[in-house]
């Protein structure tokens, strides 16, 4: 048959490569916005509505462009930043395809206003789905003004998978701040609805800093500076005091371009060596200049990737960087201290990744977060004085149970519990421990029936085996459990703090924690919102031993990470929680606490498995240790 393939229209080309570069109303946001720094712009004002979904503009003080220019802008692979095919190989400016502009217009409703200084008035185009609508004469201010209404209102699938407002909002604003640090010599005004959300001023990168992330922000951090064939690092790097559970704080530049690189994200957080643990991420804005012709940013339609010619080189550069600037300093600066207090002067930090001191017993390493080290020159042995590491996970192989070894594991774990509250019944009268502590049945070699392992695992001997119970993964489970049962009853139980506590949180968190703030009432936590700080005053029961400071950004770090995980919010909001609250792995538990957490645990709805997946409780039958100790 004839003529099957056929040329596509340009309105549909258009759709296509709109569905290449645009996903969101932050990618429109980025693409005009990264138009108006080549055009050079000094001042950027930013209007949004229902997240940039409704209504978005940007205002420009560039150079503008002229009536022709103008035209061609809204045409494919019409730009000015390319020539000829060698500009491609040592490209300086943000944008360069030429495909934005064009995109946008065809799933939108778009107008452009502009006008160069020596221009009398300026231009306005009028383009709907693509079409250009009207082309008239306008008086207008030097500089470009492009207004997007209506996003995807032609492509009503697309629109449908776009998220809530203020969700969208977020992704806007998370792409200014990015945009912020890169320039702090830009101006920005963001407004929202009709309301100033941000009006970030012309600054040093240290003043950006402030604006962004707080006054107390500078303290926290450790400058970066090295220079290397072909490459230069500068920027900052986290104090132990900026570690979090959550992605979002790691800014990576090169020439100016923020971009996401898998290859420098390793060579950072290898940096830290045995201060990180496995589910921290530390604070980073690094910037990287690179010679353009050792890299390719012609490699991702948004351009949030690059490709660069020696990655082995990239990487040993940055890590050694950070190793720098980690090592050169003093204990006292370093802020070992998680609060920021600082340590005794005078102490030296080993180079991350040094080998633990002799000195240092294998109880010592197991139960700090941070092993007894020392320098490689004369530097004194510094001990650490910090809350126990949580626990790394490891499968082991035949040591999982499968779902019937678990069935059996929960009868012989209710069976132990049941005859220990029969013991507890029938000797109640006669025999009872003096003191707080009630009567708990022990075996018949006078010990406790449970066994704390490390202070991580619980071990419980049942008629088949062994049950072997992570201790802070069951505490996640009853924890999650009781904050979804709170948020589906809306009736969670408060305590009442003796001092309220006021926890600041920056932008990016303010948005988040006004989208789950009802959760947070649901579960029983009590507090309130004054500008851009959240008052405390009460937290639900089961979190009373919890320490209030930080805990709202912690839940917050936990319920970005569980909300790519988990559709149902709700959960999320359990999990993240569930996560913050459960006692840590290095906890001691007296055989109260055991007894008290494992009947908890049992009578959970699903008590195999945390919020994470994770295992809780695993199954050791008698059949396996005889196959392992060759007695079968």
């Amino acid at each position: 048959m004839d003529g099957v393939i056929q040329r596509l229209p340009d309105p549909l080309i258009n759709k296509i490569a709109a569905g290449e570069v645009i996903e969101r109303p932050a990618s429109v946001l980025k693409e005009l916005a990264e138009n108006s720094l080549d055009a050079g712009a000094t001042r950027l004002e930013i209007s949004l509505e229902a997240g940039g979904k409704n209504y978005l503009q940007v205002l420009d003080d560039g150079v503008g462009m002229s009536p022709e220019d103008a035209r061609l802008a809204l045409e494919r692979h019409a730009t000015s930043k390319l020539s000829r095919f060698e500009d491609l190989e040592a490209l300086e400016t943000m944008g360069f395809r030429g495909e934005a502009l064009p995109s946008i217009a065809s799933v939108s409703r778009l107008e452009l206003q502009t006008r160069r200084l020596k221009d009398r008035e300026g231009l306005r185009i009028r383009v709907s789905n693509g079409e250009i609508k009207d082309i008239s004469p306008v008086g207008c201010a030097p500089g470009t003004r492009i207004t997007v209404r209506n996003l995807f209102f032609s492509t009503p699938v697309r629109r449908k998978f776009l998220t809530s407002n203020r969700n969208e909002l977020r992704h806007c604003i998370s792409m200014l701040r990015r945009m912020a640090l890169a320039r702090p010599e830009l101006e920005l005004l963001i407004l929202a609805d009709g309301e100033e959300l941000h009006d970030w001023r012309a600054t040093d990168r240290e003043g950006r800093i402030v604006q962004l992330f707080g006054s107390d922000m500078p303290t926290r951090l450790i400058p970066v500076e090295y220079k290397d064939s072909g490459i230069r690092v500068s920027g900052l790097v986290g104090k132990i005091n900026t570690f979090r559970r959550s992605h979002g704080d790691q800014y990576l530049f090169v020439n100016g371009r923020p971009i996401t690189s898998r290859v420098i994200n390793h060579a950072v957080f290898s940096a830290y060596g045995h201060t990180l643990e496995r589910d921290q991420v530390p604070f980073y804005a690094l910037f990287l200049e690179v010679d353009p012709q050792r890299l390719d940013v012609n490699v991702h339609p948004t351009k949030k990737e690059v490709r660069f010619e020696d990655e082995h080189y990239l990487h040993r550069s940055v890590n050694t960087a950070v190793i720098r600037a980690l090592s050169d300093r003093s204990v006292r600066n370093f802020d070992l201290d998680p609060q920021g207090r600082g340590v005794e002067p005078g102490l030296t930090v080993a180079r991350p990744g040094a080998a633990d001191t002799p000195a240092a017993t294998e109880q010592d390493r197991s139960g700090e977060r941070f092993p007894a080290r020392q320098s490689a020159g004369s530097g004194r042995v510094i001990q650490g004085d910090f809350e126990p590491a949580a626990s790394r996970y490891s499968r082991q192989d035949n040591l999982f149970a499968s779902p019937s070894q678990n069935r059996e594991a929960e009868e012989g774990m209710r069976t132990f519990l049941d005859s220990a509250a029969r013991a507890r019944e029938r000797f109640s009268g006669e025999g009872r421990v003096q003191g707080d502590e009630p009567f708990l049945p022990t075996d018949r070699g006078g010990r406790s029936p449970f066994f704390q392992l490390h202070k991580t695992y619980l071990f419980a001997e049942v008629e088949k085996g062994v049950v072997i119970i992570d201790q802070h993964a069951a505490h996640e489970r009853i924890l999650y459990e009781r904050c979804l049962d709170s948020m589906h009853k809306h009736n969670g139980s408060s305590q009442r703090l003796l001092f309220p506590v006021d926890l600041p949180l920056d932008g990016e968190d303010l948005l988040l924690f006004e989208e789950v703030m009802p959760r947070f009432f649901e579960m029983g936590f009590e507090m309130a919102m004054r500008g851009e700080t959240v008052t405390l005053t009460g937290l639900p029961a089961d979190l009373r031993k919890v320490s209030p400071e930080g805990l709202v950004q912690e839940i917050l770090d936990q319920y970005r990470i569980f909300s790519s995980r988990m559709p149902d919010p709700l959960e999320a909001m359990a999990a993240s929680v569930a996560c913050k609250a459960a006692i840590k792995a290095g906890q001691a538990l007296n055989d109260v606490e055991i007894r008290s957490l494992l009947d908890d645990l049992f009578a959970c709805r699903q008590p195999f498995t945390c919020p994470h997946g994770r295992p809780v409780v695993i199954n050791l039958g008698l059949g396996e240790l005889d196959r392992r100790f060759g007695r079968s």
